[in-house]
């Protein structure tokens, strides 16, 4: 039985104690129990004092029994009184060798348990946040406000070629220096205070979007920098691949459109011979380009159908397409004409100026036929555009740039021309950059047949008749020898169409010439003599008279042979042909 002595002054000093205290007797009644242990039971002292342990705490008996029975310390027994969490640490009294009693010494740890709840809260707040960061496919960055890396993520790992050991407590200056990146994000930040996104190059040839952005602490001081990071070198290949594809697509849209263009440009385009068909090939070739183009051929042959075809199967097809004959404007205007002029630069010359066809024909082609028949000092001015590009017009102070592409086209062999010295040389040597030599109708006898059902359709369309033709007469047709080619074919199919009595062509209707084509030559053999340009000479004159015998007016005989006006006018001077 213990007996205490002085128990008042006990009191005094148990109840100044922060932790509880209660003296159990060896019977497990409470002796002792100071004001902290009484609160913790949620009780007063008066009403524990003296009770029976297991009265008032009713889990505590067992361990106190084994207590005061093996006088073994026991350390950190939990106890749940409402809201209080109590750890019991008790202790055997001895006297003279025997248990006594026993001390109970209590600690109220509930706040240490919420902060351990709370603890482990914000560890598994960040264990989660972790595993949101490291789940991240962008690369995540964590600098504090000096640019030291705080901490990065599995992505960034991954995209850098790095571990976090390497990077993680050193400053962005740091990575620069060693070449790990060309430039920080991180930087740029804490300079302007504010958001900032570039392209970062990295060591490993990556390169990668990165944006930056601060977060400001209450203060308004930058605490931290986080940076996203997202490699875009695969974005970036794509990318030149995908243009690539669109380059490559619309390279084919082009070439489609480019070969649907040419089709419906040769749709009306006879040329079943090999000759003609390379003739037709070398157009489309030379369209694709801005080169200058010389087309070379006897009269009549279609150079003016083949600058036509070229302009229109080339990129200029939506510009202006400007035809000059070069010998039917006079030689005192064709400079003017050609070129522009200022207001007064000449007698009769307008008010405000006049742009030349060279400049009309900006955007498109200017076509120079018969370019033969060009002035000496107008080859000077044509060659100068056709090295510079540029004009000066008659009478004005300053270059005119224009973007015209050339067609020059000529029935005379220039290069005969410029050995003469009757045409430039360099001028010659410009305009044949492309030469297209254009066959006559009778070196390409393939094409008659067809050409001959070709203007049969054409002139029952445009007559409104429906015009057939016996095989005799085509093979007449065919065995004529076209020295007008192309354009007197055209004239003789419409002249059948036209004046033929009945719906069927017969031989009759056919012209003299045509049904004795070698009339005119057995004469001429007969004649005994063996001069080819004076026998050329003879049949062009015979075919001016019968025109000009035929039609009336000069006008209507150059649209049936075939040329201009002022050609005619020019060769039946030269004949001395009164009309």
């Amino acid at each position: 039985m213990m007996h205490f002595e002085h128990m008042e002054d006990l009191g005094i000093v148990f109840d100044s104690i922060h932790n509880g205290v209660m003296i159990i007797d060896d019977k497990g009644k409470i002796v002792v129990c100071n004001k902290a242990a009484a609160t913790m039971m949620g009780k007063e002292r008066d009403e524990v004092l003296g009770r029976f342990i297991g009265d008032v705490i009713p889990t505590a008996w067992d361990d106190v029994s084994r207590l005061l029975d093996t006088g073994l310390p026991q350390i950190g027994k939990k106890i749940s009184r409402g809201t209080y969490t109590i750890v019991a640490n008790r202790t055997a009294i001895f006297q003279n060798q025997q248990i006594v009693g026993a001390v109970s010494v209590f600690q109220d740890i509930s706040d240490f348990e919420r902060i351990a709840e709370q603890l482990e809260t914000y560890r598994q707040v960040n264990l989660k946040l972790d595993a949101i960061i490291n789940s991240s496919f962008d690369g995540l960055w964590i600098c504090d406000n000096e640019g030291r890396v705080s901490q990065i993520n599995k992505a960034s790992e991954r995209i850098n070629g790095i571990t976090a050991e390497q990077v993680v407590g050193e400053r962005m200056e740091t990575l620069i220096r060693q070449g790990l990146i060309d430039r920080s994000v991180t930087l740029e930040v804490l300079k302007t205070r504010t958001g900032v996104t570039m392209i970062q190059n990295l060591k490993n040839g990556k390169q990668i979007l990165v944006t930056g952005n601060p977060v400001f602490d209450d203060n308004g001081e930058i605490s931290l920098v986080v940076v996203n990071e997202r490699d875009i070198t695969s974005l970036i290949r794509l990318r030149n691949e995908l243009e690539e594809s669109r380059a490559l697509a619309s390279k084919f849209r082009s070439e489609l459109s480019l070969r649907e263009k040419q089709s419906s440009l040769l749709r009306d385009v006879i040329a079943n011979s090999d000759v003609m068909q390379k003739v037709l090939n070398r157009s489309l070739k030379v369209a694709e380009v801005d080169s200058t183009v010389l087309l070379q051929g006897e009269t009549g042959v279609g150079k003016g159908f083949f600058a036509k075809l070229i302009h229109q199967a080339s990129h200029r097809s939506n510009g202006p397409f400007i035809r000059v004959d070069c010998g039917a404007i006079p030689d005192g205007l064709i400079e003017s004409e050609l070129f522009g002029y200022e207001k007064g630069a000449f007698t009769g010359a307008g008010d405000r100026g006049k742009p030349g066809l060279l400049e009309l024909a900006a955007g498109g082609t200017l076509f120079l036929d018969e370019i033969g028949d060009l002035p000496f000092t107008v080859q000077v001015k044509l060659l100068r555009f056709l090295e510079e590009n540029s004009v000066m017009r008659v009478g004005g102070t300053r270059l005119r740039e224009i973007d015209a592409r050339v067609i020059a086209a000529t029935h005379r062999d220039l290069e005969a021309m410029a050995k003469k010295g009757e045409f430039r040389k360099d001028l010659f040597f410009r305009l044949n950059v492309v030469p297209i030599y254009i066959p006559p109708l009778r070196e390409r006898g393939e094409d008659i047949p067809s050409l001959i059902n070709f203007f049969l359709k054409k002139f029952n369309a445009k007559h409104s008749m429906n015009k057939g033709i016996l095989p005799r007469v085509i093979d007449s047709l065919c065995q004529y020898p076209y020295s007008g080619n192309v354009r007197e074919m055209s004239n003789i199919m419409e002249q059948l169409v036209v004046l033929s009595q009945e719906d069927i062509i017969q031989m009759d209707d056919l012209p003299d010439h045509v049904r004795h084509p070698h009339a005119d030559a057995d004469d001429w053999l007969q004649s005994g003599t063996s001069d080819l340009s004076h026998a050329v000479e003879q049949v062009e004159k015979t075919l001016i008279l019968r025109a000009l015998k035929s039609c009336g007016t000069q006008r209507k005989a150059a649209h049936l042979l075939g040329i201009n006006q002022s050609t005619l006018a020019r060769k039946a001077k030269r004949y001395r042909i009164a009309f």
